[in-house]
């Protein structure tokens, strides 16, 4: 029976020291779950951060794209506008030009286009009403050109400023753009993933 108090207490003693080795494996084992754990969930939250981050970068250059695109537009839409707009005033201009050598002609022949001495008084009525009224149908296409031209010029000046202007963003839509990292970790851990 001595011999076998011995050999329990040995085996006790070798026992005990088993277990607070496998508790001290235990917990050093614990503990490289918990950092591997931790390490693998730094590394998804950096890595899904990043590519978060990637596409809001993307988002936003291409919101950028489309306010480019539609200033390109508008300023097309601008420029067809003048040029609409000049060719009314070139046209205009070039009546105002006939029309005012059309009236120096009225007036040379009111000066310098006498007739005959033996010319019926009747004709000569008719001849100087028919040239007068020429000359006030052409007067009043030459005050008509230029009037047309200044109202096609207010006209476009009020369509480039009024109508079609060009698409500035408002500081919502620009707000709207941005993209701040913080917001990453406001979404769900579903959409983290």
């Amino acid at each position: 029976s001595f011999g076998s108090n011995r050999w329990q207490a040995a085996f006790g003693q070798e026992r005990r020291q088993f277990a607070r080795q496998v508790a001290t494996l235990s917990v050093q084992l614990e503990q490289m779950v918990l950092e591997a754990v931790a390490e693998t969930a730094e590394a998804l939250f950096t890595y899904n951060r990043g590519n978060f981050l990637y596409d809001r970068k993307q988002r936003q250059e291409q919101e950028i794209g489309i306010l480019e695109f539609r200033n390109q537009q508008a300023e097309l839409w601008r420029e067809d506008i003048r040029d609409i707009f000049e060719m009314t005033q070139k046209k205009m201009d070039n009546y105002a030009i006939v029309t005012a050598l059309l009236c120096d002609m009225c007036i040379a022949f009111f000066t310098e286009g006498r007739l005959e001495r033996e010319t019926p008084v009747w004709l000569l009525y008719f001849y100087m009403m028919t040239l007068g009224s020429a000359f006030m149908y052409l007067l009043m296409s030459l005050w008509f050109a230029m009037q047309a031209s200044v109202v096609a010029n207010c006209s476009s000046v009020r369509l480039l400023t009024q109508f079609v202007r060009l698409p500035v963003p408002t500081w919502k839509q620009i707000e709207d753009m941005r993209t701040y990292g913080s917001s990453y970790e406001s979404l769900s851990t579903s959409n983290m993933l």
